[in-house]
């Protein structure tokens, strides 16, 4: 046996394999045995069939499958031994490798393609400069804020009569095309506002009207929307002929939504930690809520435009046409060459990404890689603030244990751990030029980021 390698161009190479019979006979010869002890063939007992007939029925077969076990081990000795650094895995080059006939060779010569990791540097330091955005509360986002607090800490009540503003509670049943109620068909106790109609002239029938009164109308019409139309109606599963029918709705109370005052027990409410005493102090409080807030969201721009600039400014270099063809052969018919290539560039991104990562990891250790322990305390950490008790000991293990059996949960809770590691690493190590922007600026900003 020999393997050999010769160079095919900038970051691709060519694996050749020559096979002699010696490499692989014992281990065709010892399968076929197998073949013979087990095999249940009429007129023969068991064990005694000609090694001949074996070898007629199976040897190909086994030759074929045999031969592929000790390529594939071969190669990966290889690469392994001769510490050959690869994009991907590599792949049959079906332009040197000669048609096989397993009948009839006995030494095999196999050629394959394997793409290089290309060879870069990467440094974390002052030369880095990467934007860091404080986003800018405006005074419209505030008083939108307190609006919602207003609502949302405020109280309810039933009057007798309904305006455009409050809500109706109620029961909703399925007309036939008569007008009459229609037999098995749909009931639903259902919420919604007088003013989300979009149709005046049905705003008004119900503007006025108070707990047992009736009214028929079409929801799907008057809501001018699907989605809603089936949440009022609890249809989400339901037929496009129930959530397009008429309906008799019957009033069973008005709502109206009375806002919260400002003052000091509105302001408790919200914030029971502080003690504030003026309005003043209660909208520099939201402020910094919603600034805090949006923190989360400029770390992830932080983290972004980071990445960016390592990889454009370690401008790595792939073999670009392997890098697709491993992609087509990985993804095995999901993807088309089409598809391929107009999605290459996204791809390319993330590769270069991988070897940065990989070479930071290697260069700061814990603090750029995830374990599986850190990966239960956050599994962990979230249980506890859930309202579970942290002292349950195995019985938490055994919840942590069922979460982390999801392995796309598991990928994902990976992964925000490791974005929480380089955003805390970069934030140490490159320049961060603070900028101030506005909210609707930023995410018009986050938005052109690729």
């Amino acid at each position: 046996m020999n393997v050999s390698r010769e160079e095919n161009g900038e970051l691709n190479a060519i694996v050749h394999i020559n096979l002699k019979e010696e490499d692989y006979i014992d281990a065709v010869n010892k399968q076929l045995n197998d073949y013979r002890r087990k095999a249940n063939i009429p007129g023969f007992r068991p064990g005694k069939v000609p090694l001949g007939m074996i070898k007629k029925m199976y040897g190909n077969a086994v030759h074929a499958e045999e031969i592929n076990k000790k390529v594939s081990e071969v190669l990966n000795n290889y690469i392994v031994e001769e510490k050959v650094d690869i994009l991907g895995y590599p792949l049959p080059n079906m332009e040197k490798t000669k048609t096989i006939d397993f009948g009839k060779q006995k030494e095999f010569d196999l050629y394959f393609d394997i793409g290089l990791t290309p060879q870069f540097e990467i440094k974390l330091d002052d030369n880095l400069k990467v934007p860091y955005y404080t986003i800018t509360v405006s005074d419209d986002e505030i008083n939108k804020a307190l609006v919602d607090v207003k609502v949302r800490f405020g109280k309810e009540e039933n009057p007798e009569k309904a305006e455009i503003t409050d809500g109706l509670q109620g029961k909703f049943n399925q007309l036939d095309e008569e007008g009459n109620t229609l037999e098995g068909g749909h009931e639903h106790t259902g919420f919604f506002k007088i003013e989300d109609l979009k149709i005046k002239t049905i705003q008004k029938k119900f503007v006025g009207k108070g707990a047992n009164d009736t009214e028929v109308f079409n929801p799907y019409q008057a809501f001018k929307d699907e989605e809603k139309t089936k949440a009022v109606l609890g249809l989400h599963e339901g037929t496009e002929e129930q959530w397009k029918a008429d309906y008799q709705f019957e009033i069973e109370k008005v709502v109206r939504s009375i806002e919260a005052e400002m003052g000091e027990e509105l302001y408790k409410k919200v914030f029971p930690n502080d003690e504030l005493k003026t309005e003043e102090e209660f909208r520099e409080k939201v402020s910094a809520d919603m600034s805090k807030h949006y923190s989360k969201d400029a770390d992830r721009q932080f983290l972004a435009d980071t990445i960016n600039q390592l990889i454009e400014t370690a401008n790595i270099t792939l073999p670009d046409e392997f890098m697709k063809r491993w992609l087509l052969e990985s993804n095995q018919g999901k993807i088309s060459t089409e598809q391929l290539d107009l999605q290459y560039d996204s791809y390319a991104k993330t590769f270069r990404w991988q070897l940065i990562e990989g070479k930071l990891q290697k260069e700061y250790g814990d603090a750029a890689t995830v374990t599986e322990e850190e990966i239960r305390d956050k599994v962990r950490a979230y249980f506890t603030a859930m309202g579970g008790d942290a002292n349950m000991g195995s019985q938490i293990d055994g919840i942590i244990d069922s979460v982390l059996q999801n392995q796309e949960e598991k990928q994902k809770i990976q992964n925000d751990l490791l974005d929480e590691k380089f955003t805390a690493l970069f934030k140490e190590h490159v320049k961060m030029t603070k900028k101030k922007t506005t909210t609707e600026k930023f995410f018009e900003i986050a938005s052109n980021t690729k």
